[in-house]
């Protein structure tokens, strides 16, 4: 009977001790969708991440880059494309350098925000990628991503129904979570 008692409180005690080596405050990137309040959380584990998106006038792809910094703060430090259009920067600005690089022009910048907003469709094939594992946001939510000419997207196009119904409205932000983790074995807490 003692031994058993002895193996239980053991069992208790490594079983403590694995979830306090476990358990740790760890920076978190947060997707928030505002409609339904649904969350998706990442762990960056080197403190950046990047958007990325299609065009919707010259359908070219886009990419921006973030860091995390201490405050929390979203820092975007690049932008990436690869043509001029509308919304996409066509000159030198005062607070960034320029440059084309194998035909992308590449904006470096420091621009600082606690937060991003974004309303997401299947359209423009919205993207996250968080240690270079790269997901639509589209699929976070429960929608498709479609294919321009397609006839999904074809009936989305034409129908503001459909449209509404796979549109999701979102926010981006960083914190700190408790996170327990063991080897590639994560929680957040």
């Amino acid at each position: 009977m003692i031994r058993r008692i002895a193996i239980i409180i053991l069992g208790f005690t490594l079983f403590g001790l694995l979830f306090y080596i476990g358990l740790q405050e760890r920076l978190v990137l947060v997707v928030e969708e505002l409609n339904t309040g649904a969350e998706e959380i990442f762990i960056p584990a080197d403190g950046t991440f990047q958007l990325g998106y299609t065009h919707s006038v010259l359908l070219t792809p886009v990419d921006e880059y973030f860091e995390i910094d201490e405050q929390l703060d979203l820092k975007l430090q690049k932008t990436i494309y690869e043509s001029f259009g509308v919304g996409l920067p066509y000159e030198q600005m005062e607070e960034a350098s320029f440059e084309i690089v194998d035909g992308k022009f590449i904006l470096t910048l420091d621009r600082t925000f606690k937060e991003l907003n974004m309303v997401i469709s299947p359209i423009p094939k919205h993207t996250l990628t968080v240690n270079d594992e790269t997901i639509y946001f589209t699929e976070l939510f429960g929608s498709e991503t479609l294919d321009t000419g397609s006839t999904a997207y074809d009936k989305l196009v034409e129908s503001d129904d459909e449209r509404l119904a796979n549109t999701h409205r979102i926010r981006i932000y960083a914190t700190h979570k408790k996170v327990f983790q063991i080897g590639n074995y994560k929680v957040v807490l």
